[in-house]
């Protein structure tokens, strides 16, 4: 692929809910036309995108501001102007407040929040911003100190800029030709009585409408995350929830070039009854042979079940793969799940291998420096 990225415009083509009734989240299947761009991209590389805000979140934050939305203020380039609504709308990030606007309060009266900037308060400030069950958005901070007047073009002087999203592809270009597969939960969850949401899962979910083209690039990840070059090599595939997406691409690449190589997926979801994404066709690949599917539901038995204790029961097996050179790819959650599959490959490198937890480490390390073992984690 030449370079990093590849920009192009994208247009929604199929937004299809995947989990069924009893479901606790709400994770689409979603397809965008390439119409004709020259974009290639390979298995394991991301598509990058910058959402809309929620207009209700908007309104919300132009009431407690006084503000009609109308107000010029600084566009996304300099010296251009645009009104607030679209600002707000488009170019600023209204999940995670910034430092500055803190500041910017602190300045005015606000002086309980000032033990939060102070030096070496640093997590409670993070805790602040992003804790669970505590994270407090724009809305809620201008909410709190509606007392105190903020004007439009301070306002935005003092958010931080919107980054793009990146989401793995849940495609391969060959099986797919003209478009992209992306495989998305739609995060929304509520705090202090109120729903918050995932600016970019919900924009795919809710806001962006089939027919209009929106730009967006892929990002190039074959740095860190390509297939292995031959195509007879093992690979296994860790990846559970929406960590399946760039394995049902590298699975689709297998099966149009008929490579050799065998292929082991390990998938974890809540209930197959209900959060069993592509089960179609992945268990079809598993009864051609061409792929070995081991699946881990934690909530359909009374003792929770993860991708890890599916891996440790295969032990034996996953040591032989390993043993014939496979690949391993994670991808997924990196606080717990990506930590305990990390665990439990060790624990097999010591128990099956026959190695002492040192050379475990040392085993798993090379994996890693010869880049056998690879992680896509966030």
């Amino acid at each position: 692929m030449a370079g990093d990225k590849q920009t192009f415009t994208g247009r929604h083509r199929l937004n299809l809910k995947l989990t069924g009734p009893g479901s606790e989240k709400d994770t689409r299947h979603h397809e965008i036309a390439l119409d004709g761009a020259p974009v290639h991209y390979l298995p394991g590389d991301a598509l990058g995108v910058i959402p809309h805000n929620s207009p209700a979140l908007v309104e919300r934050i132009l009431a407690v501001t006084g503000a009609t939305g109308d107000e010029a203020v600084a566009g996304a380039t300099a010296g251009t102007t645009m009104p607030l609504a679209q600002a707000l709308t488009e170019i600023y990030n209204l999940n995670t407040p910034s430092r500055r606007l803190l500041e910017l309060l602190v300045s005015r009266g606000a002086t309980h929040l000032a033990p939060l900037l102070e030096k070496g308060n640093a997590e409670q400030l993070k805790h602040y911003f992003n804790g669970w069950n505590e994270a407090h958005d724009v809305l809620e901070v201008l909410e709190d100190h509606r007392h105190i007047r903020v004007t439009p073009q301070e306002l935005i002087q003092n958010l931080r800029k919107m980054l793009p999203r990146l989401y793995s592809i849940a495609s391969s270009l060959k099986a797919h030709p003209g478009q992209v597969d992306l495989l998305i939960v739609a995060v929304r969850y509520p705090i202090r009585g109120r729903y918050r949401e995932g600016v970019c899962s919900t924009w795919f979910a809710d806001r962006w409408p089939e027919p209009s083209p929106v730009p967006m690039y892929v990002q190039d990840q074959q740095k860190h995350f390509a297939m292995p070059d031959r195509p007879d090599v093992p690979i296994i595939m860790i990846g559970p929830g929406t960590g399946l997406a760039p394995f049902r691409a590298f699975i689709e690449e297998r099966r149009v070039l008929d490579a050799r190589g065998k292929n082991w997926l390990f998938f974890g979801e809540q209930r197959r009854g209900s959060d069993f994404f592509y089960e179609d066709q992945l268990t079809g690949y598993e009864r051609d042979g061409f792929l070995r599917l081991d699946t881990a539901f934690s909530r359909d038995q009374t003792a929770k079940v993860y991708v890890q204790h599916r891996m440790l029961e295969r032990a034996r097996d996953l040591w032989a793969w390993l043993e014939e050179g496979a690949e391993v790819f994670v991808c997924g959650d990196k606080e717990r799940m990506a930590a305990d599959v990390d665990r439990a490959l060790h624990t097999i490198v010591e128990t099956v291998g026959g190695r002492s937890a040192e050379q475990a480490r040392e085993y798993v390390e090379e994996m890693r420096q010869t880049k056998r073992y690879k992680r896509d984690v966030y």
